[in-house]
């Protein structure tokens, strides 16, 4: 995620800010847990990741990370303040790229690659669904609610065919289940779909550099528990290598249960003209095909 995010606006681009270079060596140190590695992927030097760890540290009053047997290693604290450092990061480079707003509360993602596959999305309060949710979106929240987030219970039954699942692992998102009926597959085809079961969602099928605010999304649901609605438009190719074509969709994101008490982030998704998406006219866009609805 910090990598894409580097690519795009360059530290030398940006005025100097202490506190976010401290982030940044935290983040990356986190991530390769070997000081050399670090260094070269900043471009900085041993002596100014180490500083930055420190003061860090001391400003947190905690120890983030430790160096057993000549290897970094995250500590407990480390662990939980990582999270947190990576989405300070992505907010804070998507901010100064005007990519990233808050309206009402509610985050909006205004992102265009330059290559012409965009990634517009606005999260919308929970009570819209019954105001301008579709029925599939509006009989997925009963459902949630009727099997008390168990992803596994009957009372999802209705919805199943139409449902994604996700599981946490290693710090990546890792499909585990795709609905024959599920948006995803009658977009991809089921022989290609079923491709994505057990990749992590950066290396899918429809996988896109804004995958890093779709993954935000997910954890920041994980965390909370709960669920959230946003409506999107991107585009995304319906074949191997083909043209990406406009999408138009409603997403439900929903915390769940499964069996043996782990964390499921599943995903209930249905294509519609009825979007809305603050600054952003979708008339003035290219389409979806009406038959893909």
């Amino acid at each position: 995620m910090i990598r894409e995010m580097n690519k795009k606006q360059p530290t030398a681009q940006r005025p100097p800010n202490i506190m976010h270079e401290m982030l940044r060596s935290f983040v990356t140190l986190a991530k390769f847990l070997n000081l050399t590695h670090a260094v070269n992927h900043l471009g900085s030097t041993r002596q100014t990741v180490r500083r930055h760890i420190e003061m860090l540290q001391s400003l947190r009053g905690e120890k983030l990370l430790a160096f057993v047997d000549r290897q970094y290693v995250l500590t407990r604290a480390g662990e939980l303040a990582l999270v947190e450092a990576e989405q300070i990061l992505l907010l804070d480079d998507a901010w100064m790229r005007n990519e990233v707003r808050v309206v009402d509360g509610l985050t909006a993602v205004l992102y265009d690659s330059g290559t012409e596959i965009p990634y517009y999305s606005q999260q919308h309060s929970i009570d819209t669904i019954w105001s301008h949710g579709t029925p599939l979106i509006q009989k997925g929240l009963l459902c949630w609610v009727e099997s008390k987030a168990q992803l596994e219970a009957p009372e999802f039954d209705d919805v199943r065919d139409y449902l994604l699942a996700y599981r946490r692992h290693n710090r990546e998102w890792l499909c585990v289940s795709i609905g024959e009926k599920s948006s995803y597959a009658t977009w991809l085809g089921w022989s290609w779909a079923k491709s994505a079961i057990g990749k992590p969602l950066s290396d899918d099928p429809m996988a896109s550099d804004a995958d890093q605010y779709v993954s935000q999304s997910y954890d920041s649901i994980l965390r909370s528990g709960g669920l959230r609605i946003d409506h999107v438009y991107t585009k995304i190719a319906r074949t191997h290598g083909g043209v990406p074509e406009p999408i138009t969709y409603q997403r439900l994101i929903l915390r769940c249960m499964f069996p043996n008490g782990d964390h499921a982030l599943v995903t209930l998704v249905d294509r519609t003209k009825t979007v809305e998406i603050v600054d952003v006219n979708l008339a003035d866009l290219p389409a979806m095909d009406p038959a893909m609805l």
